[in-house]
C-alpha cells in the first residue's frame, strides 16, 4: 500500500489541518511542522501549528516559529480543524494532555521515524530513517512541489539535530544525499549550526560548568543530575538543561551517558545518550519513555537517589551482556 500516495490523497481533499510535535520539541520536531505547514500553504491551505511547550529560543531564526501555539493558546480557530497530522511523534501521550485529548477526535496522520512509534494514526507513515524531516522532504518530493530556502532550513535543521551533524551512527548515503538536495533548494547551513550550537546563553555555561563539576564515570557510565537548586544557582532556565547529555556522552571510554533532571511533583527526567552498540531506546522503554538507539529519554516518578539506582543498575547490566558477546570490546 502506497501511504505517501494516502497522504497526499488526504491533503488534497481537505483545506484545513492542524499539525503537532512532541512535547520539549527539537529541531526535528520543529523543523518537521513548519516545512509541511509552509509547503500546504502554498497550495492554499490552512494549517495551525501546535506544540505544548513552544518552540526553544534557538529555533526562532527558522520561518513561521513564532505561529506555533502553546497548550494554553489553543481557542476558537481549531474548531474547523478538518484533519490532525502528527509529526516527529512516536506516542500522542506525547502531545501532552490536552494535545492528545484534542488530536484524538480527528482523523489523524501519524509522520515519525521513531522504531518504538505506536502506530496511532488512521494513516501511519512510520520509517527508521535519521529523521523525520527527511520523510516531510520525500513526501514533498512525491507531491512534486517546490521546496523553498525556509522549507529547506527547516529541513535541514532537523537533519542536523538528529544525526548530532553527522556525528551519529544514522548517517548513511541517503541522509546525505537529502541533505545535499536541501542545499541545493537554498537551506542556510551556516545560520543552522549557528543557532543550534554557537548561540548558547551564558546562564547555560554556567550550568554545564556546575554539572560537569559533580560528574560521576564508572562502569563505562557517565552520569549527572540536575535539580532545581543547580539551575537557580547558575542563574539558567529548564530549556539550557537541554544538550548537556551530548558534552557527557563525549568521555572517553564511556559507552552511555545519563542525565538525571529532578522536575517538581517527584518526577525525574532521564535522558540518554549511547555509542559503541549499547541501546538506550530499550533502557528508556522499560521506564515508560523511548527514543533511539543512541538517543532516548523517559520520566519516572520517584526520588532522585532511588531512580537513578535503579536506571543505573539497569544500565550496567546491559554493558555486562553486551561485553559477553563473542567479538564485543
Amino acid at each position: 500500500m502506497n501511504r505517501l500516495k494516502e497522504i497526499e490523497d488526504v491533503l488534497s481533499r481537505h483545506d484545513k489541518f492542524i499539525i503537532g510535535s512532541h512535547r520539549s520539541p527539537e529541531a526535528d520536531a520543529i523543523g518537521s511542522q513548519l516545512g509541511l505547514s509552509r509547503i500546504l500553504r502554498q497550495r492554499g491551505k490552512k494549517t495551525i501549528l501546535y506544540n505544548r511547550d513552544g518552540v526553544p529560543k534557538n529555533l526562532s531564526f527558522l520561518k513561521g516559529s513564532d505561529q506555533v501555539l502553546e497548550a494554553d493558546e489553543l481557542g476558537e480557530e481549531v474548531k474547523d480543524v478538518e484533519i490532525g497530522i502528527v509529526v516527529d511523534c512516536s506516542d500522542l501521550e506525547r502531545l501532552g494532555d490536552r494535545g492528545k485529548k484534542f488530536f484524538k477526535t480527528l482523523t489523524l496522520i501519524n509522520i515519525d521515524h521513531h522504531k518504538d512509534n505506536t502506530k496511532f494514526g488512521d494513516i501511519n507513515y512510520v520509517r527508521p530513517v535519521a529523521a523525520t524531516t527527511e520523510i516531510i522532504a520525500e513526501l514533498i518530493e512525491y507531491m512534486g512541489l517546490q521546496i523553498d530556502e525556509h522549507i529547506a532550513t527547516a529541513l535541514y535543521s532537523g537533519i542536523i539535530a538528529d544525526t548530532s551533524s553527522f556525528q551519529n551512527k544514522n548517517v548513511n548515503p541517503d541522509v546525505l544525499s537529502r541533505a545535499s538536495n536541501l542545499l541545493e533548494n537554498g537551506a542556510d547551513a551556516r545560520s543552522v549550526i549557528v543557532n543550534l550550537y554557537e548561540k548558547e546563553p551564558f546562564s547555560k555555561l554556567r550550568l554545564l560548568g556546575e554539572v560537569l563539576a559533580e560528574a560521576s564515570f564508572q562502569d563505562e557510565i557517565v552520569w549527572a543530575e540536575i535539580t532545581p537548586e543547580v539551575i537557580e544557582r547558575a542563574g539558567a532556565t529548564q530549556e539550557d538543561t537541554e544538550g548537556i547529555v551530548g558534552k557527557l556522552r563525549s568521555t572517553k571510554g564511556a559507552r552511555v551517558a545519563c542525565l538525571f533532571k529532578k522536575l517538581p511533583e517527584n518526577k525525574i527526567k532521564v535522558s540518554f545518550r549511547s555509542k559503541n552498540g549499547i541501546d538506550v531506546s530499550e533502557v528508556a522503554s522499560k521506564f515508560g519513555g523511548g527514543g533511539h538507539m543512541v538517543a532516548a529519554g523517559c520520566m519516572v516518578e520517584g526520588k532522585l537517589d532511588d531512580v537513578k539506582e535503579k536506571v543505573l543498575n539497569d544500565l550496567r547490566e546491559r554493558i555486562r551482556d553486551d561485553q559477553r558477546i563473542p567479538g564485543r570490546n
